[in-house]
């Protein structure tokens, strides 16, 4: 496909990749700004012989920890208060969590990067029974 483009210097046609390559180098950052959870512990859809005594997501970009919000939320869609650990690198969360029993849980996060963009996600884990 060819785009028609008209300047003050007459009209040139320019194909569709060549169109993608140049807005890619002008705005990158504009395509690859939301954070991306990389990693946690536990892991999405884990079941864990042991509950878990810290939550930790990483993301590819440093967080505004002020804005943050996690939350976890038990089978019976109980809200489980979390404890904040400061100590995290920029690019993590960490929280204590407090002893939980045997069940399903979901881990809701809300988060803001430096950049300014907001990513929310969720996932569920599962602590066993002894």
């Amino acid at each position: 496909m060819t785009a028609i483009i008209g300047c003050r210097h007459g009209i040139f046609s320019i194909n569709k990749t060549a169109l993608v390559l140049l807005f890619l180098v002008l705005f990158p950052s504009s395509l690859w700004a939301h954070a991306v959870l990389i990693e946690s512990v536990p892991s999405p859809s884990s079941a864990l012989k042991e509950a878990p005594q810290t939550i930790m997501l990483r993301f590819n970009a440093t967080m505004e920890k002020m804005i943050t919000q996690v939350e976890l939320i038990n089978g019976k869609k109980e809200k489980i208060r979390l404890e904040n650990v400061d100590e995290a690198e920029d690019d993590r969360i960490v929280a204590r969590v407090p002893p939980l029993a045997p069940g399903v849980y979901t881990l809701l996060y809300k988060v803001l990067a430096k950049d300014g963009h907001v990513t929310e996600g969720s996932f569920r884990f599962t602590v066993l029974l002894p």
